[in-house]
């Protein structure tokens, strides 16, 4: 082995700080997918979540720094894995190259969902992130999946890597049932 570093983009080279995304940027964005897929208010989620709504709201804004057991609370109210909620693309890029490796993806997503919601992300637009993650669990129900959680997971990962993250969220909200 020689005393070079690795190249950045190979294996086991973990992204730079700088580069990666704050972790309450990233809960806030899958929380806010979550709830919008799964049809849930704001109040809602408060209530079975036991926090208050003003807790929600700064959660979802990125102004809240949540303890564990809030984010564990709201997941199970969401009925999503607590990890999703917390889920980044290069996780998502990474379990996808793993289920690709295994040649074992339960179904594929039409290529032209997959380039919309890419157009949808393009945008940078919170609203158009929903609008991919609701097309990513629509994908995931012509496939036969209809758990909320499946559905929940599946928007997550749509919203983070479209067509591939779209398989491996459903599969992950499919394990939770």
């Amino acid at each position: 082995m020689s005393g070079r570093p690795a190249r950045p983009g190979t294996p086991h080279t973990p992204e730079p700080l700088d580069r990666m995304e704050s972790p309450d940027a990233t809960l806030a964005k899958n929380l806010v997918v979550a709830r919008a897929v799964t049809g849930v208010t704001q109040h809602a989620l408060a209530a079975a979540a036991d926090v208050s709504r003003a807790t929600i709201a700064q959660i979802e804004t990125g102004y809240s720094d949540p303890r564990l057991s809030t984010i564990v609370e709201l997941a199970h109210a969401l009925g999503v894995p607590p990890t999703v909620l917390l889920v980044r693309e290069q996780d998502v890029r990474a379990m996808a190259d793993r289920l690709r490796a295994s040649a074992a993806a339960p179904f594929a997503v039409p290529e032209a969902d997959v380039e919309r919601m890419r157009r949808l992300l393009a945008t940078g637009l919170l609203k158009d992130r929903v609008r991919a993650g609701r097309l990513g669990a629509l994908a995931a129900r012509r496939a036969g999946y209809d758990a909320p959680a499946a559905l929940a997971c599946a928007a997550i990962c749509s919203a983070l890597l479209p067509g591939e993250g779209t398989v491996v969220g459903t599969l992950l909200g499919s394990k939770t049932e």
